[in-house]
């Protein structure tokens, strides 16, 4: 990608808490480190939204999460059968150039049952500014253009089935458009990225899939 302004690392919380001397709880967070090649100020406006989100997350898992942990392990008479609960936070910068940062927050609460659920959040940041974006500012939604994607999305997938490459649950234009969210968005190389949460048009093992759009499919 050219022209970009802003350098992304990671910084990290992590902790393991105890009860009984058990751990019964993991924490593992990464979250990103902005650094703004041209003004230093926009980097720390958006670090300390990360720095927020992170801390935040950790407390209430330290709080809310740790005493269903701590019962749980009760309840199983503290012996075999009791799996730490865990609270698990990463990211990924999906796109950075032309002064916009995409980054896709990833959010899993492990609690002794399953693998959990992934959620996931799409920020769109101005570099230039340090403003939070909304994808209307580069979308402009209304019917016919949400067909128009979800019409290419659904082409995809079908094509894929065919393939034998993916496994979707729903993949045609109707379902799609149910569960199209216009928040889950982010600018890609060719155009626009539309991501799906877990088990609505894909089986819950295949997570959180996402599907990159032209912009030209909008002239079709």
């Amino acid at each position: 990608m050219d022209n970009i302004k802003v350098e992304v690392t990671e910084q990290y919380i992590k902790k393991t808490m105890k009860f009984k001397d058990a751990a019964v709880l993991q924490i593992n967070i990464k979250f990103p480190n902005i650094k703004n090649r041209t003004d230093i100020k926009i980097g720390k406006r958006i670090n300390d939204f990360y720095n927020s989100v992170a801390k935040n997350f950790s407390k209430s898992c330290e709080k809310i999460l740790y005493k269903s942990a701590s019962a749980e392990f009760l309840n199983k008479a503290e012996t075999d059968g009791f799996k730490p609960f865990g609270a698990v936070m990463t990211f990924d910068a999906v796109y950075n150039a032309r002064d916009i940062l995409c980054i896709y927050l990833d959010t899993n609460i492990y609690s002794g049952k399953g693998r959990g659920n992934i959620v996931r959040a799409a920020h769109i940041w101005d570099t230039t500014s340090g403003e939070l974006l909304p994808p209307g500012r580069f979308i402009k939604f209304d019917r016919r253009i949400k067909y128009k994607i979800c019409g290419y999305i659904s082409g995809i997938m079908e094509k894929q089935m065919q393939d034998g490459k993916e496994s979707y649950i729903n993949s045609d234009i109707a379902s799609v458009c149910k569960y199209l969210d216009k928040q889950n968005f982010s600018l890609s190389e060719n155009g626009w990225s539309f991501f799906f949460p877990q088990n609505t048009v894909a089986p819950f093992n295949s997570g959180i899939v996402s599907f990159d759009v032209p912009e030209g499919i909008l002239a079709m």
